[in-house]
């Protein structure tokens, strides 16, 4: 219940927060990153994942649909990346068709 407030917290800083800092914003992604990391690795383990669908459903519930929209942002973010490298190494069709 901890872990997950915690990952409460840092998302709700993250989504409402003011930063003045890039630094501060990415610092606070580190962290939920090792929060959810953490939390995914309790989840993996077959007892407690039958323990806390059996003892609090809801929370269980929770934290799969965080880390669910966590893992959509990362592949989100990775094909991004990937489209961006793409894109930077292949030259576009405009420039091949006046070169």
């Amino acid at each position: 219940m901890a872990r997950f407030e915690h990952i409460n917290s840092l998302l709700l800083q993250l989504t409402d927060g003011s930063y003045n800092a890039l630094d501060t914003y990415l610092n606070n992604c580190n962290h939920l990153r090792e929060h959810i990391n953490g939390a995914m690795s309790l989840l993996r383990e077959r007892n407690f994942e039958e323990y806390i669908i059996e003892n609090d459903a809801a929370l269980y519930y929770n934290l799969q649909s965080v880390m669910l929209a966590m893992q959509m942002l990362k592949n989100l973010l990775e094909n991004l990346a990937g489209t961006m490298k793409h894109s930077i190494l292949q030259p576009s069709m405009l420039e091949n068709q006046y070169a």
